[in-house]
C-alpha cells in the first residue's frame, strides 16, 4: 500500500508542473504543425511561390521545345496516386497538387537573344539576376561544349539559391537531352538512346513465401512486406525502447539528487521501507511516461488517420498487413515484458547511484560508463538493419542488460518462444537482484552520506 501511495506521489509531483503540461504539449503541435502548416500555407499561397523561367537556347540545336516541355510535364507520381485515390477530397487535393506549377515559362528579358555569344549572354544575365526591378528569377542557358567530343552544357542562372531546386528536378531529363545530343552526333537514332537510357533488367530477391505469390506483382509485395516489415518495425521499436528508458531513468536520477539534497528523502525514509521506496519512485515515472506515450499516440494516431484518407486502397491493404503481422498477441506481450522489465532494471539503477551523489555534477562523472554500456546495443542495431539475422544480435540479446533493447527486434523477427521465455526470465531474475541491491545501496546513500566507490559497491555485495 506504502508503495502505491509513493507512486502516486511522484506522478502528482510531475503532472502538477507547468513544465510537465509543456513538454506534453510540444510534440503534438510540431506534429501537427508540421502537417497542417505547409498545407495552408500551399492553399492560401495564391501562387505566390510560383518562379518564373526563361530558356535561352545557344546550342543551334532547337533545345527551347524541348526544355519548355520539360517545365511544363506534370509530376508523373502525383498523376498515378490521383488514379488510385480512394476519396473525393482525396482526388481533388491531387488534381491541385498535379496542376500546380512551381515554374512559369516567360519570355527572355531585353537583351539577350539566342545569337549572342554566351560570355555576352551570361553577363548580362548576372547583371539581370542582381537587379532589383527583374523579370525572372531563372534563366536556363543551354549550349555547346567545344572539347572533344563535343556535349552539351546548361547553366541554370537563379536570382538567389533557389536554383537548386529547379537542377533537382531537371538533372535527369537534362541528362537525357545530352544522350539524344551524343547519338545524333554518332548517327544513331535518338529515341534509341533513350530506350537504352531507361532499360532495366528484372531483379528479384525471392524467399518461398514470395516465390509462391507466382507473377503476382501486388501478392509478391504484400509477402516480401510479411516477411521483412516487421524487421524494420522492430528495429524502430528497439531505439525508442532505448529512448524511453534512457530518458526516465535520468529523470529518476535527477529526482533523488533534488529531494536528497533537500532531506526529503531521509523524511520519507521513516516513514516508508527503502524497497517500497524505491519501487514507489519507478512505478510513479512510469505512470507519468505512460500518460505522455499515451497522449502522443493519440495525436499521432490521429494525423496518420487523416493522411490514411489519401493513400490508394493498395498502400491501405499493405499497412494493414504489416499491422496485422505486428501487431499480434505473441509479439505484443512479450515487447511489453521486455520494456518493463528494463525499465525497472534501469531505473532502480539510476535511483540508486542518484542517492550517492550530492549534485548533478557527481552524478555525470559516474553516467558516463553506464552511457557507453548503453550505447553497445544501439550501436549493433545499425548492423541489424543491413543483416537482421547476425549471431551477435542473437548472443547480446541473451545478456539481460541488453535484453530490453534487443529482443523487440528479435520477436518480431520470429524468435523461438523457448528463447522469449528464457530471455525473459534472464532479464527478470537480473530485475530481481536489482531491486534487493538497489533498495540497499539507496538507504545507504540517502542515511548513510556515502559517496559511490568501490568500498562501497563490496559492502552491497556482502550485505
Amino acid at each position: 500500500m506504502k508503495t502505491l501511495l509513493i507512486a502516486r506521489r511522484e506522478y502528482l509531483a510531475f503532472v502538477k508542473t507547468v513544465g510537465f503540461w509543456l513538454s506534453l504539449l510540444v510534440l503534438p503541435l510540431l506534429m501537427a504543425g508540421s502537417v497542417f502548416i505547409p498545407l495552408l500555407m500551399s492553399r492560401s499561397g495564391g501562387g505566390e511561390d510560383t518562379r518564373s523561367v526563361a530558356v535561352l537556347d545557344l546550342s543551334g540545336e532547337a533545345l527551347t521545345p524541348a526544355l519548355q516541355a520539360l517545365l511544363n510535364k506534370p509530376d508523373p507520381a502525383v498523376a498515378a496516386l490521383h488514379t488510385a485515390a480512394p476519396g473525393v477530397s482525396a482526388r481533388q487535393a491531387l488534381r491541385e497538387m498535379a496542376n500546380r506549377r512551381d515554374y512559369r515559362l516567360v519570355p527572355l528579358p531585353p537583351g539577350l537573344t539566342p545569337d549572342m555569344t554566351r560570355e555576352a549572354a551570361e553577363a548580362r544575365i548576372s547583371q539581370l539576376m542582381q537587379s532589383e526591378d527583374r523579370t525572372v528569377d531563372h534563366v536556363i542557358v543551354a549550349f555547346v561544349e567545344k572539347d572533344a567530343p563535343p556535349r552539351l552544357a546548361f547553366h541554370l542562372w537563379s536570382s538567389q539559391t533557389k536554383g537548386k531546386s529547379l537542377e533537382d528536378r531537371l538533372r535527369w531529363d537534362l541528362h537525357a537531352l545530352q544522350s539524344a545530343y551524343v547519338a545524333r552526333q554518332k548517327g544513331i537514332d535518338p529515341a534509341v538512346a533513350v530506350e537504352l537510357r531507361e532499360a532495366r533488367a528484372d531483379i528479384a530477391s525471392l524467399t518461398p513465401a514470395i516465390a509462391a505469390a507466382g507473377a503476382d506483382e501486388k501478392a509478391s509485395f504484400t509477402e516480401n512486406l510479411k516477411e521483412n516489415g516487421p524487421h524494420f518495425v522492430g528495429v524502430i521499436l528497439s531505439y525508442l525502447t532505448w529512448m524511453s528508458i534512457f530518458s526516465s531513468s535520468v529523470i529518476l536520477l535527477s529526482g533523488v539528487i533534488e529531494e536528497k539534497s533537500s532531506r526529503v528523502l531521509e523524511v520519507l525514509l521513516t516513514s516508508a521501507p527503502a524497497s517500497s521506496l524505491l519501487v514507489g519512485k519507478v512505478l510513479g515515472v512510469f505512470m507519468v511516461m505512460m500518460t505522455v506515450m499515451a497522449v502522443w499516440s493519440t495525436v499521432a494516431g490521429g494525423i496518420f488517420g487523416y493522411g490514411l484518407a489519401f493513400l490508394p486502397p493498395d498502400v491501405m491493404r499493405n499497412v494493414h498487413v504489416l499491422a496485422a503481422e505486428v501487431l499480434k498477441v505473441q509479439n505484443v506481450v512479450p515487447m511489453l515484458m521486455f520494456f518493463v522489465g528494463g525499465y525497472l532494471m534501469y531505473g532502480i539503477t539510476f535511483i540508486a547511484i542518484g542517492s550517492f551523489c550530492e549534485t548533478q555534477k557527481e552524478a555525470q562523472a559516474i553516467m558516463g560508463p553506464i552511457v557507453v554500456v548503453l550505447m553497445i546495443p544501439m550501436m549493433s542495431l545499425q548492423a541489424a538493419l543491413m543483416s537482421p539475422d547476425l549471431p551477435l544480435i542473437r548472443y547480446m540479446s541473451w545478456v539481460p542488460l541488453f535484453t530490453p533493447f534487443l529482443m523487440p527486434l528479435r520477436v518480431l523477427g520470429g524468435a523461438p518462444w523457448w528463447e522469449v521465455l528464457a530471455t525473459l526470465a534472464g532479464m527478470g531474475l537480473m530485475a530481481w537482484l536489482m531491486i534487493r541491491l538497489g533498495a540497499r545501496a539507496f538507504k545507504q546513500g540517502a542515511l548513510g552520506g556515502g559517496k559511490f566507490s568501490w568500498k562501497a559497491m563490496m559492502g552491497l555485495s556482502k550485505a
